[in-house]
């Protein structure tokens, strides 16, 4: 892992903006999209091994199924990948949705960089309207 400027990728199900938001927030870690490095479009296995040869510590997705589906789970773990599941706002549109979204992820990457040097992690991070009942449950992957 790259832990001294962790790399940490936003999946396509995500605004790619966000991880220019997000760089602006934290200047550690190193944020990049699924447009940033020309994935859009791959399958979630070989997904995982290029985020593995590219030196990534973690992909924050909208796709649950990666934290349940055996396969995929068991992907994430070969290659050292933390995970963050954002549970999107069911009724949030536009902008709003957009808010909901980032100041999720922001919330959550101070607890994904201290978690950094452990095992591959799983954080399931719930948002609607900013209001959260269970913000952040982390799992070993």
């Amino acid at each position: 892992m790259s832990i001294a400027r962790p790399r940490v990728y936003i999946d396509e199900n995500l605004p790619h903006q966000i991880s220019g938001s997000l760089a602006k927030a934290f200047r550690n870690p190193i944020f990049s999209s699924h447009k940033d490095e020309g994935l859009t479009g791959v399958l979630d296995l070989p997904l995982f091994e290029k985020l593995k040869d590219r030196k990534f510590d973690a992909i924050i997705t909208r796709d649950i199924a990666q934290s349940i589906t055996t396969s995929e789970r068991d992907g994430l773990r070969a290659a050292g990948l933390h995970w963050v599941g954002i549970r999107e706002p069911r009724t949030a549109v536009g902008l709003e949705f957009h808010s909901a979204i980032l100041s999720s992820v922001a919330a959550t990457i101070p607890t994904l960089i201290r978690g950094f040097a452990s095992a591959p992690q799983a954080y399931f991070v719930e948002c609607e309207h900013l209001r959260w009942k269970q913000p952040i449950h982390v799992e070993v992957l």
